[in-house]
Formats: structure tokens, C-alpha cells, sequence
């Protein structure tokens, strides 16, 4: 008899789990339940779907349930929200969202790829015009609300913020971004922020930095306005950004043990404190490989390569999965920001004495236009120079050099180390030492002055 595999969440994490297993043990019997209606999508291109530059929202949908049953002999239940987990009958209750019933699944092993959900404190009252962009639907209510829309008001800076800020701006309408903190983007240090949030403001977002919003207002149900102190800022449409949290509810009810982080806790194989039963992705704890301490990621890689690793345990397979650096990039308007490991701010605050060095520098020696400036910022340690963490900002697809520091970071480098590499040259592609190679010679001369 083939056992039987429930898992709770069908986004990067579940699906990737779901895919895993099933190539590895096709007799499995897998079930996947989603809140949403929609089950196996892109929320990463979702800011693209917004500014239009995707045209059709089945564009961001890789399987649908009949698919995924057709091609793979998966069962996905959409439009199910898990209600309780009864480990000793090894049984999860759910609930149809649509007729209301509720039903249960049996399982054999169960997987909670839960994800996160919106962060809204003072923000989370039903309010016509008010969007986070957390879901497939949340992006198709907020493309359906643009027609009728001329002003908007983004709540928050950050990875997701910044981007549909700038799908907003690609359709049309007048922007403003409202941020509590002194940065924009703060996954990155201030100093690189400051470059994001000049590209920003030459491409005609309006950016208000220190401006905590304190209340809503509305007229009939429907914002009017957003308010920060004693100033009002109106708009037609607004979206909030102000972080997220992991949706454990269903494990923290049922039972399942919680780490520091807040995340789900479980070890390298995704295993939780209760027999057969995993979590991965946004929902569930990893280990940060720079400091070694617990964090939940929010990243769609890190959850899909936690997935991964569940399935091939779920299959029989002993796998594990070793932590992750946040390595994450994004398009700001024309340039590419990305980041690795710690900031100088993260590196400092976990006890590191540690520094940091920037260098400005061309990103290829092409005798043409295509060359233009690339941002380089390495954090290391003062004693030994080794890498912390990496920021680069430049043009095109410059800012994807952060995976040779997430390679490096990975390695244990340290700066002498990363100036040896031996990265590949031709004029249209860097500059004779890479501007990585730039930098770490940069912090080579500073840590001999020192």
C-alpha cells in the first residue's frame, strides 16, 4: 500500500517538496491543500503582472489541479484552509472555503509549507483600496482597482515595496512612498540605499523617509488617506509593505514546536518535534551561514530548496539542507541591486568587529556605451578580512556578481583570498581585475594600513 503525503501549503516550498518525492518514490500518495484558488505560481513576478509588462495573469501559473493531477498524479485541493493537526491519529482537519465543510486526510507524513503572511499591526481592518501583494489575488484585485485610479500611496521600502512602487509608476500613476526608517531598502547599508533612492526619485517616486504611518482614513469603507503624525497623505489606492510574518498558527495550535526565530522549529532534514511531520519554506527555521543562529527566510529560493530537501527525505532519501546567506537581487527602474550574507549594520550589531569597503568603478572596459558605473561593498572582519557579507549595485546585469561573493561567503573566504580568484575577462563582459577583485584589493590595503 502506498503511503500517503499531505502537505499544507502549495506555493515554492510545497511544491517543490511535492515534485521531489514523487520523481524519487512515484507510488507516493500526494496531497497538497491551498488556501488560495490558484496552486503553483510565480508571486515573484507578480510586480511584473502589475506594471503590465506580463499581460495575462495565467502567465505566472505553472500547473493548475487538473494539471498537476493529469502530468504528475498529484492531488491538490484548492480553496482548503487547514484548520487542526491531530498527531496521534495522524489525521489534518480542513475546511472548503467555498461550501464550508469541513473534511480530513489521513497521512502518513505531513508537511506544513505554510509561508508567510502581511505584517499589518495597526493596518489590518477590511478596507476598500487597500492591497498587500502577498497572493495571486491580491495582485489581480490591485490590477482590477487601477482603471479607476490616478494616486497611490506605498507603505514601506522594502524588497516588495520598491518593486510594485515601480510597476505602479510603469502604469501610470502618481507615487508616493512612505517609509518609518532613515533608508530605503533596508537589506542593504545606508550608503547603497542612498544610490536606490536617488534612482528612484529621478524616475518620479516621491519618498518621504521617517514617516511612520498612525492611522487610515476613509470615507464609506474606502481610503482616502493615509496619516502620519498630523499630515495626511491622500490617494486612491494604497499598498502596504511593512514586512511579514510566518504563518505557524497551525502549528503553534497543534502543538508543533516553535524555534527563537519564531519560525517552526525543525533540524537539517525539515523534521519538526513531532513524529512525521516537516515543515520548510517561509513558515519554518534555517540556520544563517554567516553567524550560525536560527532565522526564518522569506526568500522563494531558500524555500524552494528547503522543499527540496523534504521530498527527498519524504522519499526514503537521507538530505539536508545547510542554511542559506539570504543571497537575494532586484531591479530598481535601470539598476540591479543585490546583496549577501551581513551588512556592515547586521555584522557590528551580532558582535563582529567588523569593516567595510566601497568602490565605484566602470563594470567592463567595452570602448562603447554599454559601460557604465558598478557599486561594490565588501564587510569583512578587521583581523582576518574574513567576507561577512556584500552589497553591489550597477547597471544591466552587473549586480549578479553577488553570487561570486555567495560562492566565496560560502567558502569561508577571506578578502586576500577573493582578489586571487580567478574570474574570466573580455572587455565587454569586466574590467581587467573584476570589480569584485577591485574591491578586495581596496580592503586588502586597508587592513595592512591598519
Amino acid at each position: 500500500m502506498s503511503k500517503k503525503i499531505v502537505i499544507v501549503g502549495g506555493s515554492a516550498a510545497g511544491m517543490a517538496a511535492a515534485g521531489r518525492s514523487k520523481r524519487l518514490s512515484p507510488d507516493l500518495d500526494i496531497h497538497i491543500l491551498e488556501t488560495s484558488k490558484f496552486i503553483s505560481y510565480n508571486i515573484c513576478s507578480l510586480p511584473y503582472y502589475v506594471s503590465g509588462e506580463i499581460p495575462s495573469q495565467q502567465s505566472l501559473i505553472k500547473h493548475t489541479p487538473e494539471s498537476l493531477k493529469q502530468k504528475y498524479g498529484i492531488h491538490a485541493h484548492t480553496g482548503c484552509r487547514a484548520l487542526k493537526i491531530l498527531p496521534w491519529k495522524r489525521q489534518l482537519l480542513y475546511k472548503d472555503t467555498d461550501n464550508r465543510t469541513q473534511s480530513s486526510l489521513d497521512y502518513d507524513k505531513l508537511v506544513l509549507a505554510t509561508g508567510y503572511k502581511p505584517h499589518l499591526p495597526h493596518l489590518g481592518k477590511k478596507v476598500k483600496g487597500l492591497f498587500t501583494v502577498s497572493r495571486l489575488e491580491d495582485g489581480i484585485g490591485l490590477v482590477e482597482a487601477l482603471e479607476a485610479s490616478s494616486t497611490v500611496v506605498v507603505v514601506g521600502a522594502g524588497y516588495v515595496g520598491l518593486m510594485i512602487a515601480e510597476a505602479l509608476k510603469k502604469r501610470g500613476l502618481s507615487v508616493t512612498l512612505l517609509e518609518q526608517g532613515d533608508q530605503v531598502y533596508p537589506l542593504v547599508d545606508v550608503d547603497m540605499a542612498q544610490l536606490i533612492q536617488t534612482e528612484l526619485e529621478y524616475n518620479g517616486i516621491f519618498i518621504r523617509l521617517k514617516h511612520k504611518v498612525t492611522n487610515l482614513e476613509t470615507i464609506g469603507g474606502k481610503l482616502k488617506a493615509f496619516r502620519v503624525g498630523r499630515h495626511y497623505f491622500d490617494c486612491d489606492l494604497g499598498l502596504v509593505d511593512i514586512g511579514v510574518v510566518p504563518n505557524i498558527q497551525l502549528a503553534d495550535e497543534s502543538g508543533i514546536g516553535l524555534g527563537i526565530s519564531g519560525g517552526i522549529a525543525v533540524n537539517s532534514q525539515g523534521k519538526t518535534n513531532s513524529p512525521d511531520i516537516f515543515a520548510a519554506g517561509n513558515c519554518a527555521e534555517t540556520i544563517h551561514l554567516v553567524t550560525g543562529e536560527p532565522i526564518v527566510s522569506t526568500l522563494a529560493t531558500t524555500a524552494a530548496k528547503q522543499g527540496r530537501v523534504v521530498g527527498e527525505n519524504l522519499a526514503g532519501r537521507r538530505s539536508e539542507f545547510d542554511g542559506t546567506l539570504e543571497t537575494s537581487i532586484e531591479k530598481v527602474f535601470n539598476l540591479g541591486v543585490s546583496r549577501t550574507g551581513l551588512t556592515l549594520h547586521q555584522a557590528l550589531k551580532h558582535g563582529y568587529k567588523a569593516t567595510a569597503t566601497k568602490i565605484s568603478t566602470r563594470d567592463n572596459s567595452a570602448p562603447s556605451p554599454v559601460s557604465d558605473r558598478i557599486h561594490v561593498k565588501l564587510v569583512y572582519t578587521m583581523s582576518s578580512g574574513r567576507l561577512l557579507g556584500g552589497q553591489i549595485i550597477g547597471p544591466g546585469d552587473a549586480a549578479k556578481r553577488i553570487d561570486t561573493l555567495s560562492v566565496a561567503l560560502t567558502a569561508g573566504l577571506n578578502v586576500r583570498q577573493l582578489s586571487q580568484l580567478d574570474l574570466a575577462y573580455a572587455p565587454p563582459f569586466s574590467t581587467l581585475l573584476d570589480p569584485i577583485q577591485i574591491a578586495a584589493n581596496v580592503a586588502l590595503r586597508k587592513l595592512r594600513d591598519d
